[in-house]
């Protein structure tokens, strides 16, 4: 997979900076309904982690589970991190090297215009294979509208999108 999302580090803050901003509107990490799973300790996975502010602080707040993070170019945290955070240079349109039924908790976010169609079907199908039956995937990112917004959600997004076209 050709990787064309700048790696700058001005994109890298731009990339904490959304997530952050991203945490205080929604007060929250995430959708899926895992909290109670991260507090008594599960397995995550994160799919195209990027410089990885949402597992740094999942895995900080989360001690009891155990986060991995997946990408094909590795500007992660190599030194400093959690004893429960793992990173994994891959390219996630070839198979994961994970077991089947192995995660609680897959995430993939900011990934939409990074894979074709067809990728997006594979990544999809391999999401589905290392997740654990009554487990979650959480597939997040920007759209260009959202249903019933409003003119300061709008905004958001607006600036959302223009924070991102670095």
């Amino acid at each position: 997979m050709d990787f064309y999302l700048s790696t700058s580090i001005d994109a890298i803050d731009r990339s904490h900076i959304y997530h952050f901003l991203r945490a205080c509107i929604f007060q929250s990490s995430f959708s899926s309904p895992v909290e109670d799973k991260l507090i008594q300790g599960c397995k995550v996975l994160d799919i195209g982690c990027g410089a990885a502010t949402w597992l740094l602080e999942l895995s900080t707040k989360y001690k009891n589970s155990y986060f991995y993070g997946v990408d094909i170019k590795p500007i992660y945290p190599q030194e400093i991190k959690p004893y429960n955070l793992e990173f994994i240079k891959a390219d996630v349109t070839d198979r994961l090297s994970f077991n089947d039924d192995e995660f609680d908790f897959t995430h993939v976010e900011f990934m939409s215009f990074v894979f074709t169609s067809n990728q997006w079907d594979f990544v999809l199908s391999e999401l589905i294979r290392v997740t654990k039956p009554g487990g979650y995937i959480e597939v997040a990112g920007r759209r260009n509208g959202y249903v019933g917004e409003g003119p300061i959600f709008r905004k958001l997004t607006d600036a959302s999108n223009y924070i991102h076209c670095f």
